[in-house]
């Protein structure tokens, strides 16, 4: 059986905006590691410096910014390669479109981290599968945008003087970047990947990952007009709280536009877009709400108590929850577990999902391979994830071949990507 690992990146810090550090760390912090870290060999000391601190965090940080700091994709894959022991495994690497997150431009652009990555493709043809990054503030909307999305689709990638294939077997959206998964800019690329059966892997994980930091753009887009719904998506409030110690950082701001991006994520805004490709369109997109919206929810959705006090969000529910209410009415949804998969605890609440036959066929293996970096080594997180599921019995097989290996190749299957690299 063929494995794959559904969701990674291999992008480095030139291909994120180049203040991105600043969305996460206070100014005179972000400051100092931008400037020791913008030669190989400041990352590298740096890093070093990092892992001999005590306690983990300082070496799961030193981990990650020596990956984000690499020369190029290929180092980066190569270096995920490194830390399987199956030789044949297929990783899915999600591209992204971080132009527009108020965190200024990228030092290659999209353009040039997509061409970069056609490059690491050239080279492992047979085990990169690309996702396209798609984002409605792209070079094109509308059926511009959809011809521009078929034509990088369809113009095959050279690997020698005898082989030639698809490049991109997939789109990845990721809305908290500023945006809705219902905007009209998408309609009619999203209603060709429905025609074409070509999977879209959007992020769903609650109040985690890259998020936009212009406040004007989120105050004046949180209230959005719907074109499934035929209205605007009127509920959302920018967030406005006051924390201490975020007002001394200098990081209160990012706090709120971090929250306020909630809006752009939570499953409930996805409803109107899926009730119409099922009921109206006639044929349902194949969408994955990645990370089953993050480990807190999947324990509290299972009952486990956890800190959370504030659920951000039109319905201020659970978000694990909301996944698996809409899974039960879209029969082509699906999700991931990638980044809650670091958290152990979550491995039994998953494993008792898969035994529900509601989502058993939906329930997708990724790890989020580099960002988990900051929290477990890429090796230790898929060996034991691995190890758990091959002890859990599924079907005819067991947790580890539902997951990693029929579930993600039913996902993947199109014409682009028909259970092998063409």
């Amino acid at each position: 059986m063929q494995y794959y690992n559904v969701h990674s990146h291999v992008f480095t810090m030139d291909n994120a905006p180049k203040r991105f550090l600043h969305m996460y760390l206070p100014d005179a912090v972000a400051n100092a590691i931008d400037t020791m870290t913008n030669t190989r060999p400041g990352a590298l000391a740096l890093a070093w410096l990092l892992s001999k601190l005590p306690g983990t965090a300082g070496k799961r940080y030193a981990s990650f910014l020596k990956i984000g700091k690499s020369c190029g994709q290929l180092d980066v894959f190569e270096d995920l390669l490194k830390q399987y022991n199956d030789p044949d495994i297929k990783f899915v690497a999600l591209s992204m479109f971080m132009e527009e997150c108020g965190a200024g431009y990228s030092t290659s652009g999209f353009a040039g981290q997509i061409e970069e990555l056609l490059q690491v493709k050239q080279q492992y043809p047979d085990r990169l599968l690309v996702f396209l990054g798609l984002d409605p503030r792209w070079d094109a909307k509308g059926k511009k945008l959809k011809d521009m999305v078929a034509g990088y689709f369809d113009t095959k990638l050279r690997i020698n003087a005898s082989r030639s294939v698809y490049p991109f077997v997939g789109l990845k959206l990721y809305p908290s970047t500023g945006f809705y998964i219902f905007d009209e800019r998408l309609k009619e690329t999203l209603e060709w990947a429905a025609e074409n059966e070509v999977p879209v892997l959007s992020h769903c994980n609650y109040l985690g990952g890259i998020y936009n930091n212009d406040t004007r753009h989120l105050q004046s887009t949180l209230n959005f007009y719907d074109p499934y719904a035929r209205k605007m998506y009127d509920q959302p409030v920018y967030q406005k709280e006051s924390h201490f110690w975020k007002k001394i950082f200098g990081t209160n701001t990012a706090n709120n536009n971090k929250i306020s991006c909630s809006y752009f994520l939570e499953p409930a805004s996805y409803k109107s877009m899926l009730h119409y490709f099922k009921y109206a369109f006639k044929k349902e997109l194949k969408l994955c709400l990645a990370h089953y919206g993050g480990d807190q929810h999947i324990l509290a959705a299972h009952g486990y108590p956890i800190n959370e006090r504030t659920l951000y969000g039109v319905e201020k529910k659970n978000w694990c929850s909301q996944i698996q209410e809409l899974m039960q009415e879209f029969s082509n949804l699906y999700t991931d577990i990638s980044y809650a998969v670091h958290n152990t605890k979550v491995h039994a609440p998953v494993f008792d999902d898969l035994k529900n036959n509601m989502f058993t066929n939906r329930l997708l293996f990724g790890t989020d391979f580099f960002m988990t970096e900051q929290e477990i080594p890429e090796k230790d997180d898929y060996n034991k994830f691995k190890s758990d599921a091959l002890a859990q019995p599924c079907g005819s097989g067991t947790a580890w071949d539902q997951m990693a290996g029929h579930n993600v190749e039913q996902f993947l299957h199109s014409k682009y990507y028909p259970g092998r690299v063409v």
